[in-house]
Order: C-alpha cells, then structure tokens, then sequence
C-alpha cells in the first residue's frame, strides 16, 4: 500500500502542490509588465485569463494552444511585449509538462527563459526556473531541479514577490520529499504555509497542509498527518476545489489503512472515486479503484478487490498510465496467489515486470528528450547570434566596398583573373582533403552509437545491484573503450586489433545477455594478423543488431559466426547468426518497410569512401538465409573490402588488379 500511497502523492505534487503559485494559480496582476501599459498590453492579459478559464474547465480534452493563446501570442509578438511572450510560452511549457511531454515543455520554457533573461524581469525569471524545476522533478532529476527552485528562489527574493518566494520554497520542500528527506520537507512546507496565512492564501494553505500531512505520514505520525489532512479539506471546501477534496479524501484513506482501519479508510476512498468520477479525471479514477482494490484484499475480501482491480487496469490501459498499470498487476498477482490460481499469479506477476521496466525505459526516453531540448534550444540561440553578427559583418563589408568601388574598379579588373586561378588551384587541392574529412565524420557516428549501447547495458547490472557484474562489467568495458579509442583516431588497424575488439565486445554482450549465446571467430590462414589492416569496428554494428533483433527473441542457443577471408585481392567479412532472421526482424519493426537502419547506412556510405579511395570493389549484403535454405534461420551479412597490407617501411597499401598502389590513409 505504502507504494501507491507516494505513487499517488508524487502525481498529486507535480499537478498541483508543484504547480502552486507558478502554474496558474496566483492572481494575473502580479506577472503584468507595469512598464509596458497600454490597450494591446491589456487585451493580452485578458486573453491569457480566457485561456486559463476555457483550458480549467477541459482540462486534457482541450488543445495546449488554444486560440486565445494563439491570439495573445500574435498581439504581443507585433508589439514586441517579450515579457508577455516569456509568460505565454512558461504556460505552453506547464501545459506539455502535465501531459509527459518533457521534451516540448522544455523547449517552450527555454524560450520564455530567455524572453525573461532580456527582460531584465526577476519575478518573471524566478517563475520559469520554478517551471523548469518541476520539469526536472518530473523526470526523477532531483538534483538539477533542486538547482533551478533554489535560483527561483534568490530571483523571487531580490524581486521581492512573496508570492514567487512561497511557489519557491514550496518546491523545495516536494524535492526533499521526492529525496525522502522527510524531516527537510515539513521545514520547507512550513516555512511556505506561513507564506500563505500572511497573505490569506486559501489554496496555498490547502496544498501546504496536505503536503505536511504526507510528509508526517511517511514518518509514522499518523494522527498529526490526518490533522493537516482534515484541515486542508477544510480550506478545500471553502474554495469548493474538487480536485482538492478528492486528493484529501484519498490521504485520508491512506492514513486510515496505516491505522488498520479498512471500513474507515474504505469510506473515503469510495467518495474520491466518486469525485474523480464526477470529475472525468481518468488517472485519479484508475488511482481511486486501485487504493479501494488494495483495501479490500487486505480485508480478504477477494471478489470485491478483483472488481476494483480489474476496473483500474482497464481504465490505466485506456489512457496508457505505465506505473498503474504495473501497480494493478502486481495487486491482481497477490489477489491470485491468495485464491490459490498460481497460473493466474504468475502471469500478472510477469505483467507487473514489464511494465517495471517500460517505466524505466520511459523514464530515460523523457529525460533524453528533455537534455536534447535543452541543447537544441541552446544551438538555435547561438545561431542566432552568429547570424546577427554576420549580418553586421556584411552591412559593413557592403559599405566598405561601395566606398571603394570606383577607385579600386581597375585593379580588381586586373587583378581578377589572378585570383581566379589560384582559388581554383585551392579548390583543387581541397576536393581531397574534403573526400578524407567525410570519411573520418562518418567514422565518428560509430563509436558514440557504440558507448551508448554498451552504457545501456551496464545501466542494466546498477539499476538490478548486481555489484559484481557491474564490477566485471566495467572493468571489462574500460578494456574496450581503451582498444576503441586508440583505432578511431586511424582509418585501418591490424587485422589483430579489430578481432581483439570484437572478442571484448561479444564477451561484454554475453555478460550482459546472460551468456545466452556463443560466438565463433575464424580468420583465414593466408590473412597475416599483424599485416593486414582493415577498417576499425566495421563489423560491430551488424554484430550488435544480431544479437538485439535476431538472436534475442529467441532467448537462448543463439549462435554468431564471425569471419575473415582472402579472396584474391579482396577480403570476405561475413557475420552470420541463427536469430529469426531480417524478414521477421522487418516484420516485427514498427519502423516503415524499406526504410534502412543508421547502421546500414553508413557503412555504405564508409565502403563508398573506401571505392573512391582505393579504387578497389566493396560490397555490402544482408540476407535472410530462408531465401537459400527454408529450412534454416538467421540472417547472413558479407562485406566486400580491398586487401590492405603494410609494405616494409610501415605504409598501407592497396592490392588492386595484380599491382600496388601506395597511399597513407590519413589520420584524425
């Protein structure tokens, strides 16, 4: 139960006691740019209160950008009100972040944080930091939101808006408690509820006594924390918030059931569901069935708790909630395991499991979209400025050379030609470095594709406290990563090198799949080691999607077969596996038929530079091995690549039609 409680109170906190103050809740006049009055000022501000009401009243059956937004956003634009820009873009920023999608809320709230930075506004700054925090509290980044409401704060407190102080602080108490700082918690909530009594802020003092509740809740002191629950029901009703009571009415239930009080506790949980009900808030119907179903298997009541259970799965599956889903069927494997059905228990226990890890999964997706956002905003602002700056540059240039254009008009007339030839000669002597800078550019997508994946997988042993495999793991990839960075700085290595490689490679990828394949590497005896050179981890990528996509599936008896050969004055790579095989792996895909994978890409495009500077044949193929043999599973990858040998004096050189060409590849 003590799971759902705080599953319950974290979304509590991000869509409401999070929001306090910054999002919506505080009265219009304190955000409006006093230096910029007028009528277009006060025809924005109107728009941006309709937006609050007709967006309050639907909730997530309304568009993030309705059209008074819309039409606020054009006014203010025209008028350059960048204050009322950065406040319109802050609650595009909110509204994206209360339906998960982080990584568009982070765009918007890098807007309006630079729109505030230019507008020298410290209450408007300290308002987007606090938006930006709950965005980093949302995506389980504690420390970076915790920066961002501590900057709030100090804006808020220069500025002195004690409304913006109390939203600060308020904050900083839910990162605590996100922390399980309890004890820090109910300082910060106090020191913010005593805000909200100065200023008779009813809703603030409803959010801070249910957050206190909580906190004290989590520290065993169950009768204090149904004081503060009851009394933030209290200011609730005054302001008649419905999501409020409903929120009351589910912390009371849960204090109840700590006190073993089920009948009790089962009273208030049927008026939030009832409340949720009323009000179409789907998730919070889901949450309400879920605690009611918890309640009743702890009574062993089994009939009554299935009803309820199966009725939140149904609802959290409609709306995709990923934790309540898991949430209802690990209860569902309880309730089973209770009647004695342990098929049944089983199979919601494996359910229960993954979505455990989609949770995860989604987690880390958020908040990459959320960094990439971030880095995104930060290139399009330094483009910006470089655009502006060559503006300049050419404004000046054009002067200049209107200036002087009718003295100097012989002798660039003279002179012309002259240039001409040698920007030619440049250009010339330029193609082939170009041709050696592409090579190298797209060598380097490989090696960050490859730490990421091989990070991913230590990721795996940390998260489940395996400390020995993490250790092994570790120590086994630091190997790698020491073989990997000492190649990507060369366009060939040894052909001993490259099997190193790929032997701590597929060693890793055994750890990490629980050795449930084998591998065989085999290298023709007419291919010296030492002197061969062969392009660097050309052969991983098909090696890592063996593994990923065909032998995974299968789960076990997966076999990769690993190959170097000399065909005249070629060398024959070929990676084969025994997995379902490139048509299934297609089929399976949610990706579009045809559409080839980054892999694929460039290595015909690094086998592509190789041609051009070789002047030798490769070759690229991919087959399903059903096409030769029904019978038989698994793909097959051969890759085409000129023989390269080192001569006498240490150079490469190519083997082509009989005779040497000499060439040194050029180095990073």
């Amino acid at each position: 139960m003590g799971r759902l409680q705080g599953l319950v109170f974290l979304f509590f906190l991000s869509i409401t006691s999070c929001s306090y103050f910054q999002d919506g809740d505080q009265p219009t006049e304190a955000l409006v740019d006093k230096r910029l009055p007028g009528t277009d000022s006060m025809v924005v501000e109107q728009l941006i209160e309709k937006s609050y009401s007709h967006y309050g009243q639907g909730g997530v059956h309304i568009d993030i950008n309705d059209s008074y937004l819309v039409e606020a956003e054009e006014i203010a634009r025209k008028n350059s009100n960048i204050s009322q820009l950065a406040r319109i873009y802050n609650l595009l920023g909110q509204r994206y972040r209360n339906r998960a999608d982080y990584g568009e809320a982070m765009k918007f709230h890098q807007k309006a944080l630079e729109l505030a930075t230019r507008a020298n506004n410290n209450t408007l700054l300290a308002n987007v930091y606090n938006q930006i925090g709950v965005v980093y509290r949302r995506i389980d980044d504690n420390p970076m939101a915790l920066e961002m409401h501590v900057k709030a704060l100090g804006l808020a407190e220069e500025a002195g808006d004690s409304l913006t102080i109390g939203s600060a602080i308020n904050s900083i108490g839910n990162v605590n408690y996100n922390l399980g700082r309890y004890v820090s918690s109910i300082e910060y909530f106090n020191r913010s509820l005593g805000m909200s009594q100065a200023q008779n802020n009813k809703l603030g003092l409803a959010i801070n006594h249910n957050n206190l509740g909580e906190s004290l809740l989590k520290m065993g002191q169950v009768d204090s924390a149904l004081k503060h629950f009851f009394t933030s029901l209290d200011y609730n009703y005054q302001i008649n918030s419905k999501v409020g009571q409903s929120i009351c009415f589910n912390s009371i239930g849960g204090a109840y059931i700590v006190q073993n009080r089920p009948h009790k506790a089962l009273e208030y949980l049927q008026k939030a569901l009832y409340l949720n009900e009323e009000l179409g808030d789907l998730m919070q119907v889901a949450i309400s069935h879920s605690k009611i179903g918890e309640t009743y298997l702890d009574m062993e009541e089994l009939e009554e708790a299935e009803k309820h259970l199966r009725k939140s799965m149904e609802i959290a599956k409609s709306i995709g909630v990923l934790y309540q889903i898991e949430e209802g069927s690990r209860l569902l494997s309880e309730l089973y395991e209770k009647k004695g059905d342990f098929g049944e228990a089983l199979n919601f226990f494996k359910t229960a499991a993954t979505y455990r890890d989609s949770i995860i999964n989604t987690k880390n997706i958020h908040h990459l979209a959320t960094q990439e956002a971030i880095f995104e905003s930060e290139r399009q602002r330094k483009k910006i400025d470089q655009l502006n700056q060559e503006t300049i540059r050419q404004k000046s240039m054009l002067d200049r050379q209107r200036f002087y254009l009718l003295t100097a008009l012989i002798i660039v007339i003279t002179i012309s030609f002259a240039i001409f030839m040698i920007v030619r000669q440049l250009q010339l002597r330029g193609r082939y470095r170009n041709v050696r800078h592409q090579q190298r550019l797209l060598r380097s997508q490989m090696n960050p594709h490859f730490i990421f994946n091989a990070l991913s997988a230590i990721q795996v042993y940390i998260l489940e406290h395996d400390i020995e495999k993490s250790s092994r793991f570790l120590t086994d990839f630091a190997r790698l990563m020491r073989q990997v960075l000492r190649s990507s700085t060369h366009d060939y290595i040894s052909l001993k090198e490259e099997t190193q490689i790929l032997k701590y490679y597929l060693e890793l990828q055994r750890l990490r799949f629980s050795e449930s394949f084998t591998y065989q590497l085999h290298i023709d005896e007419s291919l010296k080691m030492e002197s061969i050179k062969v392009p660097p981890m050309l052969t991983q990528p098909f090696i890592e999607n063996a593994i990923e996509h065909g032998i995974r599936p299968i789960g076990t008896e997966g076999q990769i077969k690993i190959s170097f050969r000399k065909d005249k004055n070629r060398v024959v790579v070929e990676v084969e596996d025994n997995g379902i095989g490139i048509d299934a792996s297609k089929q399976a895909s949610e990706k579009e038929k045809g559409h080839e994978s980054m892999a694929i890409k460039i290595t015909r495009e690094r086998l592509e530079m190789l041609r051009r500077d070789s002047g030798g044949r490769t070759d690229l193929s991919i087959m399903d091995k059903k096409q030769v043999n029904p019978f038989d599973r698994g793909t097959l990858v051969r890759i085409i690549i000129p023989l390269v040998e080192v001569n006498q004096n240490g150079k490469p050189v190519y083997k082509q039609k009989n005779r040497l060409i000499k060439r040194q590849p050029v180095s990073v």
